[in-house]
Protein backbone atom coordinates (compact mmCIF):
# COMPACT_ATOMS: atom_id res chain seq x y z
CA UNK A 1 0.00 0.00 0.00
CA UNK A 2 1.08 3.48 -0.62
CA UNK A 3 2.18 5.80 2.43
CA UNK A 4 -0.76 8.30 2.91
CA UNK A 5 0.86 11.65 3.35
CA UNK A 6 -1.06 14.18 5.17
CA UNK A 7 -1.01 17.73 3.55
CA UNK A 8 0.78 20.25 5.92
CA UNK A 9 -1.49 22.21 7.94
CA UNK A 10 -1.20 26.03 7.92
CA UNK A 11 -1.04 27.85 11.32
CA UNK A 12 -3.24 30.89 11.68
CA UNK A 13 -0.33 33.79 11.53
CA UNK A 14 -0.60 35.33 15.23
CA UNK A 15 -0.52 39.17 15.65
CA UNK A 16 2.51 40.24 16.66
CA UNK A 17 2.99 41.26 20.24
CA UNK A 18 3.93 44.38 21.23
CA UNK A 19 6.86 42.86 23.91
CA UNK A 20 8.54 41.18 20.86
CA UNK A 21 9.99 44.29 20.49
CA UNK A 22 12.65 43.51 22.36
CA UNK A 23 13.71 40.40 20.91
CA UNK A 24 12.96 41.84 17.19
CA UNK A 25 15.81 44.57 18.24
CA UNK A 26 17.77 41.58 19.36
CA UNK A 27 17.28 39.79 15.82
CA UNK A 28 17.44 42.62 13.44
CA UNK A 29 20.61 42.87 11.42
CA UNK A 30 22.88 45.41 12.56
CA UNK A 31 23.21 48.57 10.58
CA UNK A 32 26.07 48.62 7.94
CA UNK A 33 28.25 51.60 8.86
CA UNK A 34 28.49 54.53 6.18
CA UNK A 35 32.04 53.60 5.16
CA UNK A 36 31.10 49.99 4.86
CA UNK A 37 28.46 50.31 2.33
CA UNK A 38 28.31 49.88 -1.44
CA UNK A 39 28.79 52.88 -4.26
CA UNK A 40 25.20 51.55 -5.17
CA UNK A 41 23.88 51.70 -1.50
CA UNK A 42 25.75 54.76 -0.74
CA UNK A 43 24.26 56.32 -4.37
CA UNK A 44 20.63 55.22 -3.38
CA UNK A 45 18.26 58.73 -3.68
CA UNK A 46 16.94 60.36 -0.82
CA UNK A 47 13.05 58.81 -1.94
CA UNK A 48 14.44 55.40 -2.14
CA UNK A 49 15.99 55.64 1.63
CA UNK A 50 12.50 57.45 2.76
CA UNK A 51 10.50 55.07 1.60
CA UNK A 52 12.84 52.07 3.18
CA UNK A 53 13.27 54.23 6.30
CA UNK A 54 10.14 56.72 7.28
CA UNK A 55 11.45 59.41 9.44
CA UNK A 56 10.56 58.79 13.14
CA UNK A 57 8.11 60.73 15.08
CA UNK A 58 9.06 64.22 16.40
CA UNK A 59 9.09 63.99 20.57
CA UNK A 60 7.16 65.91 22.38
CA UNK A 61 8.86 68.23 25.19
CA UNK A 62 7.95 66.74 28.86
CA UNK A 63 5.76 69.07 31.08
CA UNK A 64 7.67 71.78 32.93
CA UNK A 65 7.06 70.85 36.83
CA UNK A 66 6.33 66.84 35.91
CA UNK A 67 8.11 64.45 38.07
CA UNK A 68 9.51 62.98 34.90
CA UNK A 69 11.46 66.62 33.66
CA UNK A 70 12.53 66.80 37.65
CA UNK A 71 13.80 63.13 37.10
CA UNK A 72 15.64 64.14 33.88
CA UNK A 73 16.78 67.54 35.67
CA UNK A 74 18.53 65.68 38.79
CA UNK A 75 19.84 63.20 35.83
CA UNK A 76 21.44 65.73 34.39
CA UNK A 77 23.35 67.21 37.37
CA UNK A 78 26.96 66.06 38.35
CA UNK A 79 27.30 64.01 41.47
CA UNK A 80 28.16 65.56 44.57
CA UNK A 81 31.13 64.61 46.10
CA UNK A 82 31.16 62.48 49.43
CA UNK A 83 33.22 63.51 52.26
CA UNK A 84 35.80 61.70 53.72
CA UNK A 85 35.45 58.80 56.25
CA UNK A 86 38.35 60.57 58.48
CA UNK A 87 36.84 64.10 58.40
CA UNK A 88 33.56 62.73 59.55
CA UNK A 89 35.08 61.01 62.14
CA UNK A 90 37.44 63.39 63.57
CA UNK A 91 33.88 65.84 63.65
CA UNK A 92 32.60 63.05 65.58
CA UNK A 93 35.01 63.44 68.16
CA UNK A 94 35.21 67.01 68.38
CA UNK A 95 31.43 66.81 69.41
CA UNK A 96 32.24 63.85 71.56
CA UNK A 97 34.89 66.11 74.23
CA UNK A 98 32.95 68.93 73.81
CA UNK A 99 29.45 67.42 75.15
CA UNK A 100 31.32 65.58 77.50
CA UNK A 101 33.11 68.95 79.21
CA UNK A 102 29.77 70.39 78.94
CA UNK A 103 28.21 67.92 81.18
CA UNK A 104 31.12 67.64 83.51
CA UNK A 105 30.59 71.18 84.29
CA UNK A 106 27.07 71.05 84.57
CA UNK A 107 27.37 68.39 87.11
CA UNK A 108 29.92 70.52 88.72
CA UNK A 109 27.71 73.61 89.05
CA UNK A 110 24.80 71.28 90.11
CA UNK A 111 27.04 69.95 93.10
CA UNK A 112 28.15 73.09 94.27
CA UNK A 113 24.84 74.56 94.35
CA UNK A 114 23.46 70.86 96.58
CA UNK A 115 26.78 71.59 98.86
CA UNK A 116 25.80 75.18 99.37
CA UNK A 117 22.47 74.36 99.88
CA UNK A 118 22.79 71.44 102.34
CA UNK A 119 25.43 73.34 104.56
CA UNK A 120 23.62 76.42 105.09
CA UNK A 121 20.65 74.30 106.54
CA UNK A 122 23.08 72.17 108.57
CA UNK A 123 23.42 72.65 112.60
CA UNK A 124 26.60 72.19 114.11
CA UNK A 125 25.14 69.67 116.44
CA UNK A 126 24.61 67.37 113.34
CA UNK A 127 28.73 67.81 113.31
CA UNK A 128 31.24 65.60 115.19
CA UNK A 129 33.16 66.88 117.90
CA UNK A 130 36.47 67.50 116.15
CA UNK A 131 34.92 69.15 113.47
CA UNK A 132 32.72 71.36 115.72
CA UNK A 133 36.38 72.69 117.66
CA UNK A 134 37.98 72.98 114.27
CA UNK A 135 35.46 75.18 113.03
CA UNK A 136 35.38 76.79 115.83
CA UNK A 137 38.96 77.69 115.71
CA UNK A 138 38.77 79.20 112.24
CA UNK A 139 35.72 81.67 112.88
CA UNK A 140 38.35 82.72 116.13
CA UNK A 141 40.93 83.31 113.41
CA UNK A 142 38.81 84.82 110.94
CA UNK A 143 37.58 87.24 114.18
CA UNK A 144 41.33 88.11 114.90
CA UNK A 145 41.91 89.01 111.15
CA UNK A 146 39.49 91.76 111.43
CA UNK A 147 40.72 93.63 115.18
CA UNK A 148 42.55 96.44 114.19
CA UNK A 149 46.25 96.08 114.62
CA UNK A 150 47.87 97.93 117.82
CA UNK A 151 50.92 100.25 118.59
CA UNK A 152 52.25 97.90 120.68
CA UNK A 153 53.48 93.98 119.30
CA UNK A 154 51.09 91.80 119.48
CA UNK A 155 52.10 89.03 122.58
CA UNK A 156 53.61 85.84 120.94
CA UNK A 157 56.76 82.99 121.23
CA UNK A 158 58.87 85.03 119.14
CA UNK A 159 58.91 88.10 121.35
CA UNK A 160 58.45 86.06 124.52
CA UNK A 161 61.32 86.15 126.64
CA UNK A 162 61.72 83.93 130.03
CA UNK A 163 63.87 85.20 132.87
CA UNK A 164 64.63 83.38 136.45
CA UNK A 165 66.00 85.43 139.25
CA UNK A 166 68.13 83.14 140.74
CA UNK A 167 66.91 81.13 144.14
CA UNK A 168 63.62 83.29 143.97
CA UNK A 169 60.52 81.09 145.25
CA UNK A 170 60.54 77.90 147.69
CA UNK A 171 62.96 74.74 147.06
CA UNK A 172 62.38 71.48 145.66
CA UNK A 173 65.62 70.22 145.90
CA UNK A 174 68.87 70.02 148.10
CA UNK A 175 69.21 71.10 151.87
CA UNK A 176 67.08 74.02 151.67
CA UNK A 177 63.72 71.78 150.03
CA UNK A 178 60.63 73.24 151.07
CA UNK A 179 62.03 76.30 152.54
CA UNK A 180 63.36 79.65 150.85
CA UNK A 181 66.92 79.34 149.06
CA UNK A 182 68.78 82.74 149.47
CA UNK A 183 71.59 81.21 147.10
CA UNK A 184 75.52 81.87 148.58
CA UNK A 185 75.41 84.54 151.69
CA UNK A 186 78.05 86.28 152.53
CA UNK A 187 79.42 86.51 156.61
CA UNK A 188 77.42 90.08 157.01
CA UNK A 189 73.75 88.54 155.16
CA UNK A 190 74.10 89.91 152.25
CA UNK A 191 72.75 87.24 149.53
CA UNK A 192 72.56 86.48 146.12
CA UNK A 193 69.47 86.34 145.90
CA UNK A 194 69.18 90.19 146.58
CA UNK A 195 71.52 90.60 144.09
CA UNK A 196 69.56 88.30 141.12
CA UNK A 197 65.83 90.11 142.07
CA UNK A 198 67.14 93.25 142.10
CA UNK A 199 68.62 93.09 138.61
CA UNK A 200 65.69 90.89 137.19
CA UNK A 201 62.80 93.83 137.89
CA UNK A 202 65.41 95.96 136.49
CA UNK A 203 65.77 94.09 133.17
CA UNK A 204 61.96 93.33 133.02
CA UNK A 205 60.40 96.74 133.02
CA UNK A 206 63.05 97.64 130.42
CA UNK A 207 62.11 94.88 128.48
CA UNK A 208 58.12 95.44 128.68
CA UNK A 209 58.68 98.98 128.08
CA UNK A 210 59.91 97.70 124.56
CA UNK A 211 57.14 96.11 123.81
CA UNK A 212 58.17 92.52 124.76
CA UNK A 213 56.42 89.69 126.91
CA UNK A 214 58.70 89.04 129.53
CA UNK A 215 57.35 86.00 131.67
CA UNK A 216 59.15 85.56 135.37
CA UNK A 217 59.67 82.16 136.36
CA UNK A 218 60.79 81.18 140.04
CA UNK A 219 64.30 78.77 140.77
CA UNK A 220 61.94 75.59 140.70
CA UNK A 221 58.70 76.78 139.10
CA UNK A 222 56.68 74.27 137.53
CA UNK A 223 55.31 76.02 135.20
CA UNK A 224 58.41 75.77 133.39
CA UNK A 225 57.30 72.22 132.02
CA UNK A 226 53.40 72.42 132.95
CA UNK A 227 51.02 71.97 130.89
CA UNK A 228 54.04 72.09 127.84
CA UNK A 229 57.63 73.20 128.25
CA UNK A 230 58.16 76.78 128.01
CA UNK A 231 58.71 78.10 124.31
CA UNK A 232 60.37 81.35 123.95
CA UNK A 233 62.20 83.48 121.69
CA UNK A 234 64.89 83.60 124.53
CA UNK A 235 65.27 82.47 128.35
CA UNK A 236 67.76 83.67 130.63
CA UNK A 237 68.37 82.44 134.54
CA UNK A 238 70.49 85.02 136.97
CA UNK A 239 72.37 84.10 139.33
CA UNK A 240 75.80 85.16 141.20
CA UNK A 241 78.81 83.54 142.58
CA UNK A 242 80.03 82.97 145.55
CA UNK A 243 81.34 85.26 148.29
CA UNK A 244 84.15 83.44 149.73
CA UNK A 245 87.86 84.68 150.22
CA UNK A 246 89.93 81.59 148.80
CA UNK A 247 93.20 82.95 149.84
CA UNK A 248 94.86 81.70 146.61
CA UNK A 249 96.38 84.71 145.66
CA UNK A 250 94.03 85.21 142.90
CA UNK A 251 91.55 88.17 142.53
CA UNK A 252 88.28 86.16 141.75
CA UNK A 253 86.18 88.52 139.92
CA UNK A 254 84.34 88.55 136.95
CA UNK A 255 81.02 87.00 135.13
CA UNK A 256 80.62 83.72 133.43
CA UNK A 257 78.10 82.56 130.80
CA UNK A 258 76.92 78.75 129.57
CA UNK A 259 74.57 77.48 127.15
CA UNK A 260 72.55 73.78 127.17
CA UNK A 261 76.03 72.39 125.39
CA UNK A 262 74.23 69.10 125.90
CA UNK A 263 71.25 69.91 123.04
CA UNK A 264 71.95 70.91 119.22
CA UNK A 265 68.51 71.33 117.93
CA UNK A 266 69.40 75.40 117.85
CA UNK A 267 73.19 75.48 118.60
CA UNK A 268 74.27 78.35 116.39
CA UNK A 269 71.29 80.52 118.28
CA UNK A 270 72.43 79.39 121.48
CA UNK A 271 76.28 80.20 120.79
CA UNK A 272 74.88 83.79 119.32
CA UNK A 273 73.35 84.60 122.39
CA UNK A 274 75.56 83.92 124.72
CA UNK A 275 78.06 86.17 122.13
CA UNK A 276 75.90 88.68 122.84
CA UNK A 277 75.36 88.51 126.52
CA UNK A 278 79.42 88.25 126.64
CA UNK A 279 79.88 91.26 124.66
CA UNK A 280 77.44 93.82 126.06
CA UNK A 281 77.57 92.38 129.83
CA UNK A 282 81.30 92.94 130.10
CA UNK A 283 81.08 96.78 127.91
CA UNK A 284 78.54 97.87 130.49
CA UNK A 285 79.61 96.53 133.94
CA UNK A 286 83.33 95.97 132.90
CA UNK A 287 83.82 93.30 134.84
CA UNK A 288 85.99 90.33 132.64
CA UNK A 289 84.85 87.32 131.30
CA UNK A 290 85.58 84.87 133.85
CA UNK A 291 85.45 81.60 131.83
CA UNK A 292 88.20 79.35 133.98
CA UNK A 293 85.16 78.89 136.62
CA UNK A 294 82.32 77.53 134.43
CA UNK A 295 81.22 74.29 136.46
CA UNK A 296 78.82 71.59 135.25
CA UNK A 297 75.81 73.44 137.51
CA UNK A 298 76.10 76.25 135.00
CA UNK A 299 76.04 74.08 131.95
CA UNK A 300 74.09 71.24 132.87
CA UNK A 301 71.61 73.67 134.67
CA UNK A 302 68.30 72.06 135.78
CA UNK A 303 65.63 74.45 133.64
CA UNK A 304 67.54 73.61 130.87
CA UNK A 305 66.06 70.12 130.66
CA UNK A 306 62.50 71.90 131.15
CA UNK A 307 61.58 74.36 128.34
CA UNK A 308 61.25 73.77 124.89
CA UNK A 309 64.78 72.15 122.83
CA UNK A 310 64.15 75.06 120.41
CA UNK A 311 63.97 77.81 122.99
CA UNK A 312 67.45 79.95 122.65
CA UNK A 313 68.70 79.68 126.63
CA UNK A 314 71.68 80.45 128.71
CA UNK A 315 72.64 81.01 132.27
CA UNK A 316 74.73 84.40 133.55
CA UNK A 317 76.84 84.47 136.87
CA UNK A 318 76.97 88.16 137.24
CA UNK A 319 80.00 88.50 139.26
CA UNK A 320 81.59 87.21 142.85
CA UNK A 321 79.87 88.54 145.28
CA UNK A 322 82.82 89.11 147.49
CA UNK A 323 85.16 90.79 145.09
CA UNK A 324 82.93 92.41 142.85
CA UNK A 325 80.53 93.04 145.66
CA UNK A 326 80.74 97.42 144.79
CA UNK A 327 79.09 96.76 141.70
CA UNK A 328 76.69 94.25 142.39
CA UNK A 329 75.09 95.56 145.30
CA UNK A 330 75.29 99.60 144.07
CA UNK A 331 75.07 99.75 140.59
CA UNK A 332 72.41 96.81 139.67
CA UNK A 333 71.31 98.93 136.82
CA UNK A 334 74.86 98.91 135.10
CA UNK A 335 73.96 95.13 135.23
CA UNK A 336 70.56 95.27 134.00
CA UNK A 337 71.41 97.25 130.65
CA UNK A 338 73.96 94.84 129.85
CA UNK A 339 71.89 92.25 129.98
CA UNK A 340 68.78 94.25 128.06
CA UNK A 341 71.68 95.13 125.52
CA UNK A 342 72.29 91.54 125.39
CA UNK A 343 68.96 90.34 124.53
CA UNK A 344 68.08 93.01 122.13
CA UNK A 345 71.44 92.53 120.15
CA UNK A 346 70.46 88.24 119.79
CA UNK A 347 66.87 89.64 118.94
CA UNK A 348 66.32 92.88 117.41
CA UNK A 349 70.30 94.15 116.84
CA UNK A 350 68.37 97.00 115.03
CA UNK A 351 67.22 98.29 117.81
CA UNK A 352 70.61 99.09 119.54
CA UNK A 353 71.92 102.77 119.36
CA UNK A 354 75.78 101.58 119.21
CA UNK A 355 78.41 101.17 116.75
CA UNK A 356 79.44 97.86 118.72
CA UNK A 357 80.28 95.13 116.06
CA UNK A 358 77.74 92.38 116.43
CA UNK A 359 79.61 88.94 118.05
CA UNK A 360 79.91 85.96 115.49
CA UNK A 361 79.36 82.65 116.77
CA UNK A 362 81.95 80.68 118.65
CA UNK A 363 82.91 77.62 120.23
CA UNK A 364 81.57 77.77 124.19
CA UNK A 365 84.42 77.92 126.51
CA UNK A 366 85.47 74.38 128.05
CA UNK A 367 84.43 73.59 131.45
CA UNK A 368 87.46 73.09 134.22
CA UNK A 369 87.06 71.95 137.61
CA UNK A 370 84.87 74.24 139.80
CA UNK A 371 86.84 76.93 141.32
CA UNK A 372 83.58 77.68 143.20
CA UNK A 373 80.37 75.96 143.48
CA UNK A 374 77.40 77.60 141.88
CA UNK A 375 75.76 77.73 145.39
Amino acid sequence: MSEIVNPPIDKPSEPPNQGDETNASLTAPASVPEAARTPLEAGESAETASETFPPSPAIAPLPPGSRRAQRAQRSRQPPLDKPEKGGRKRNYTLITVVSTLRSMIMVFAVAVIVGTIFTSFTSNESLSAAARNNLAIAQVTEERRQIEPTSLPTPAWFNRIGIVPGHSGIATYGITAGHPDPGATCPDGFTELQVTTAVASKVVAALRGRGYTVDVFDEWDLKLDHPEPYQGAAFLSLHADSCGDFNDGFKHSGFKLSNPTLRATVRDQDLRFMDCLRDHYGTATGLPYAEYSVTENMTNYHSFHQIAQRTPAGIIELGFLHDDRDVLQNHADKLAQGIVNGLLCFLDPKSLATNTPLPTASRPASTTPAATALR
